[in-house]
This record gives structure tokens, sequence and C-alpha cells, in this order.
């Protein structure tokens, strides 16, 4: 009992022909064909976006991505008390005005919060 070719091509995929050179895609009956999308292409700033990253933890509430429109940027605002990160938000800015800001919350009775506020503006940047 013998084996088919398309059989053996199914159960071992690594006897399949070599990728054909990136740009000259044919449809020949044994060339397959790669095709690279990389996220440049695509148009727009793609951030990432959650609502409650820890340290050591990564994202909790995660929401996604996010596209920054023209003018926008990806961005981290991290909260840190006592010297401690505790946790971080990521997103898209609304302006350019959220960008590269440090704020002191001061609370009674408590330790005083800093929240400073990163801005990147390259895909994935603030992952």
């Amino acid at each position: 009992m013998g084996v088919v070719s398309t059989e053996l091509e199914y159960l071992a995929p690594w006897l399949r022909p070599p990728f054909s050179d990136l740009g000259t895609c044919q449809t020949k009956p044994d060339q397959y064909c790669k095709e690279e999308v990389h996220i440049q292409d695509v148009g727009g700033l793609i951030c990432r976006a959650c609502n409650l990253s820890l340290p050591f933890h990564g994202c909790l509430l995660d929401l996604g991505i996010c596209q920054a429109k023209p003018g926008q940027y990806c961005k981290e605002e991290v909260h840190i008390q006592g010297g401690i990160q505790w946790y971080s938000i990521k997103g898209c800015t609304k302006n350019t005005s959220e960008c590269f800001k440090r704020t002191l919350v001061k609370r009674i009775l408590q330790l005083h919060e800093l929240v400073t506020t990163h801005c990147c503006n390259h895909s994935l940047c603030n992952f």
C-alpha cells in the first residue's frame, strides 16, 4: 500500500518545496508563496490599550489595541507610590498636551502618588 504524494505533503509539511522569492508569487502546482505584511504598511499608528497593567503580571484589563489619529501618540501613564510602581494605563493620546507630564497627587494620611506620562510614535511602542 503506497502513500499518495498529497497525503505525504499533508503528513510531512517539511517535505514541501521551499518558498518562492518574495514579490514573485506564482501559482504553479508545486510552488508556495510567502507574503509579509508589516504593521507600518497598514497605515496609522497602532497602540496597546490596557486599563490596568501591573508590574510582573502584565495587563489585567486588556482593551486590545487603539489606532491613533494624525497628531496623536501611544502613551503609558505610570502611577508610583512610595517609590514603587503600582500600576500603569496604556492607550492613545487625545492630544499632545498629555505627553511627558509629571503630576504629584497629595493625599491626606497616605503616601503621595506620582503620575508620569510617556509618549512614543511607532506602532506598539507602549507594549
